[in-house]
């Protein structure tokens, strides 16, 4: 297949996607290929290097394109694009059965099975609101990395009027589908989170509980 690569993460300065196929240039050849029909989802199973896939490399640019809604697929960071991220997921999904895309990096790899229920590429960020302590904390889990904000509420309920505390972040992983670990960079403590069976809330080591959020 022509091997597309989709990088997670909001942190992660690899987050556009790039086919592996190869960038050449439109000569008048393979410029007539592109002005014809193209199977898209043969565009994402062929080999790279085949014949085929380096003569229709435009033609399946364009088609992916026109699938997914943009002018150019290739300079959309997906990973802040949400509605962009689902249109790519659903036709994944839809040539090869499964919406679980391989990036090539083996760390985010391997926790697949919770990227697309807790990360931010999806359009997820998780929350903590203590009334008592005047505290609200957001916790994002970016590609490779998470990052935890603890604001101080000061009696107001509007977000704009919080005043940052503590802003952390580090490297994650994941144990299995419900639970992961990750380390500060800050200090190398480690924390824990536990993921419901639905992924809508999350416990962390020190039995606070978050939930998940949809952010546009």
């Amino acid at each position: 297949m022509i091997k597309i690569f989709k990088i997670l993460g909001l942190l992660i300065s690899s987050t556009i996607l790039t086919s592996c196929g190869g960038g050449s240039k439109k000569n008048p050849e393979n410029q007539s290929n592109s002005n014809n029909s193209v199977d898209i989802c043969k565009c994402l199973t062929e080999p790279g290097d085949s014949q085929w896939a380096i003569e229709n490399k435009d033609a399946c640019d364009d088609a992916i394109s026109k699938e997914i809604g943009v002018e150019n697929w290739e300079k959309v960071n997906f990973s802040k694009e949400p509605e962009l991220n689902r249109k790519w997921d659903q036709l994944v999904k839809k040539c090869t059965g499964s919406n679980e895309v391989k990036t090539g990096i083996e760390e985010i790899d391997s926790k697949s099975e919770l990227v697309k229920e807790i990360g931010t590429s999806y359009g997820y960020i998780w929350e903590s609101i203590n009334i008592e302590s005047q505290l609200y904390t957001t916790l994002a889990f970016d590609g490779l990395v998470f990052r935890i904000t603890v604001y101080s509420m000061n009696g107001k309920t509007n977000s704009e009027d919080f005043t940052t505390m503590m802003d952390l972040s580090g490297k994650w992983n994941a144990i299995d589908n419900q639970n992961a670990e990750g380390v500060y960079e800050q200090n190398n403590v480690v924390v824990n989170w536990i993921f419901d069976e639905n992924y809508s809330s999350l416990t962390n080591n020190k039995g606070v509980v978050f939930n998940r959020v949809k952010v546009k």
